[in-house]
C-alpha cells in the first residue's frame, strides 16, 4: 500500500487529463508546442493486467513476416536507472516567421549556446542507435538535436550555425521532394554537404503521408502503400548518403503497432515521435522515442526548463502506448504509485472532453482514472506533466490511435 506521507501528498495533486493533438503546417501537432485542443478516448480500459509484452512474435495482416512487438511495450525500467536524453526538434529556421513552429536563426543561436554554455554534447539518431545496439559510449549530457521535412532553409540558416559551436543534428527528410527538385527543399547536393559536415540524414518517409490505418481501403492495400513510402525513403537515402538509415521520424507524429511493425520490417532500428518529455538512451522505447518541438512561442527560460526536466514514473498504462482503441468512449488509466512525493501540481493536461477524474486505489496501487466521451477518430497524444519542489518539470507521454477498422 502507499505510504501515508505519499497518499496525503497524492490528495493535494492537481489532476486533469489531456489529450492533445491539432494538426499544424508541416508535421508538428499543437500539442507539442503548447497550444492544446481537446481529444478524448474510446473505448474502456482495465486495470487488472499489466502492459503488453513482447515474448512472442506476431503475424502480420498481409501475412508477411512475424514482427516482434517492440520493446516500449514491456513496462519501463526501474525509476532511477533512466539515461536522460533530450531531444528537440525544429522544422523551419527563418528570419520571417511563417508559422508557429519557424524561428528566427538568431533564436536557433541562442539555444544552442544554451546547450553549450550548459556542457552539452549533441549526438545523432546513428550514434544513439550505437550505443544502444553495440553499446557505444555516448558523451558526457547527450542532447539530440533533430529537423524534420527537409526544408532548404534548414541548410541555409541552422548548417552554418551548427557548424559555429561544433555540434551535430539529425535531418529526417522526405526524399520525394528532394527528387522532385521541389521549390524551397533541400537539394541533393544540400543532403550531401549536410551528411559531409557529420549530420546524420534520416527518414521521414518518402513523401510525408500519414503511416496509421484510416477506415478507407484494406489493409492489405494500405501495408503495400505504407511499406512503399518506408522503402523508398530509405533506397534514395541509400543511394545519395551512402549509407542505410536507421531512424524514422512519424509523419505528423502518428503511429501505432501496426506502424512500428511495418519500421521494422522496413529496416528501421529506431522510431521518433513528436511526443513531449525526455528520452532514455536505453533501448526499451526505441520506436517512440519523444522530442520536444520548438516553435516561436518558446522562451529561454521554456528552453532551459524542457532541457533540464525529469521522467514520471508511471506504469501499468491503459490503453497501453501505441494501442488502437476501438469505440467513442473509454477509461485511461496510469499507476502513480511510483510519483515521488516531492513531485505536485500533476495534471494529465487538456481541454474539454474529459469526465470523472479520480484517484482509485487497486491491489496496493494507486490509479489517476479519467474517462473520454464523443471521441474523435485519429491519433492521440496523452501528456501528463508535474512541477518538483525545486520547480523542475516532469513529464510522462504516449500515444494511442482511436476507431475500429474495418476487417
Amino acid at each position: 500500500m502507499p505510504s501515508s506521507r505519499f497518499a496525503r501528498h497524492l490528495a493535494a495533486f492537481t489532476l486533469a487529463l489531456a489529450l492533445v493533438c491539432v494538426p499544424l503546417s508541416g508535421c508538428g501537432r499543437k500539442g507539442a508546442v503548447g497550444a492544446a485542443n481537446a481529444q478524448d478516448s474510446a473505448a474502456s480500459a482495465s486495470t487488472s493486467s499489466g502492459s503488453a509484452t513482447n515474448s512472442s512474435a506476431k503475424p502480420t495482416a498481409s501475412g508477411g513476416p512475424a514482427v516482434v512487438a517492440p520493446a516500449s511495450m514491456l513496462e519501463p525500467p526501474a525509476y532511477g536507472g533512466f539515461e536522460p536524453l533530450p531531444c528537440f526538434t525544429y522544422h523551419t529556421i527563418d528570419p520571417k516567421l511563417k508559422n508557429e513552429i519557424a524561428i528566427t536563426p538568431a533564436t536557433f543561436e541562442s539555444e544552442l549556446k544554451i546547450l553549450a554554455n550548459l556542457g552539452y554534447h549533441s549526438i545523432t539518431a546513428r550514434q544513439l542507435y550505437e550505443h544502444q545496439s553495440k553499446g557505444t559510449a555516448l558523451p558526457d549530457k547527450p542532447v539530440m538535436i533533430t529537423f524534420d521535412d527537409g526544408w532548404r532553409n534548414q541548410y541555409t540558416y541552422a548548417f552554418p550555425l551548427l557548424k559555429k559551436y561544433g555540434m551535430v543534428a539529425t535531418f529526417f527528410i522526405n526524399p520525394q521532394p528532394i527528387a522532385g527538385k521541389y521549390r524551397g527543399y533541400l537539394t541533393r547536393d544540400m543532403v550531401l554537404a549536410l551528411a559531409h559536415g557529420g549530420n546524420d540524414i534520416e527518414s521521414h518517409t518518402w513523401r510525408h503521408l500519414k503511416a496509421t490505418r484510416d477506415r478507407t481501403g484494406s489493409a492489405d492495400s494500405f501495408q503495400r502503400k505504407n511499406m512503399s513510402q518506408l522503402t523508398l525513403a530509405n533506397e534514395w537515402i541509400r543511394k545519395v548518403v551512402g549509407q542505410e538509415p536507421v531512424a524514422l521520424c512519424y509523419p505528423f507524429g502518428y503511429y501505432d503497432l501496426e506502424t512500428i511493425g511495418m519500421a521494422q520490417r522496413a529496416g528501421y532500428r529506431l522510431g521518433f515521435t513528436v511526443e513531449e518529455g525526455v528520452a532514455d538512451a536505453r533501448a526499451w522505447d526505441a520506436f517512440q522515442i519523444k522530442r520536444f518541438t520548438i516553435s516561436n512561442l518558446e522562451t529561454t527560460a521554456s528552453f532551459k526548463r524542457r532541457l533540464l526536466s525529469g521522467v514520471l514514473p508511471v506504469r501499468d498504462i491503459h490503453p497501453a502506448p501505441g494501442s488502437r482503441v476501438v469505440g467513442i468512449d473509454a477509461t485511461v488509466t496510469v499507476d502513480i504509485s511510483a510519483m515521488p512525493a516531492g513531485i505536485t501540481d500533476v495534471k494529465l493536461s487538456s481541454g474539454p472532453g474529459l469526465r470523472n477524474m479520480h484517484i482509485v486505489q487497486r491491489r496496493g496501487h494507486t490509479y489517476a482514472e479519467a474517462t473520454f466521451h464523443k471521441a474523435k477518430v485519429g491519433f492521440r497524444e496523452i501528456s501528463m506533466r508535474g512541477t518538483g519542489a525545486d520547480g523542475r518539470k516532469y513529464y510522462a507521454s504516449w500515444g494511442i490511435v482511436l476507431g475500429d477498422l474495418p476487417h
